[in-house]
């Protein structure tokens, strides 16, 4: 599954990172994060996790 990320000055590709940690999401062992300017695509098969991460965020 992958989800969106939207990115901005206080959420940055850094503060994604850590957000992902706290939801045992941490690349390369059960994530993949690719970042553009605006917006990270996070792709993981722990749908659970991810959804989490992605309400949270």
């Amino acid at each position: 599954m992958t989800f969106s990320f939207p990115l901005d000055d206080k959420r940055n590709a850094e503060e994604l990172l850590k957000h992902l940690a706290t939801h045992n999401l941490r690349p390369p062992g059960n994530c993949v994060v690719s970042v553009k300017t605006l917006v990270a695509h996070v792709s993981s098969l722990n749908t659970y996790s991810l959804g989490s991460a992605r309400t949270a965020w």
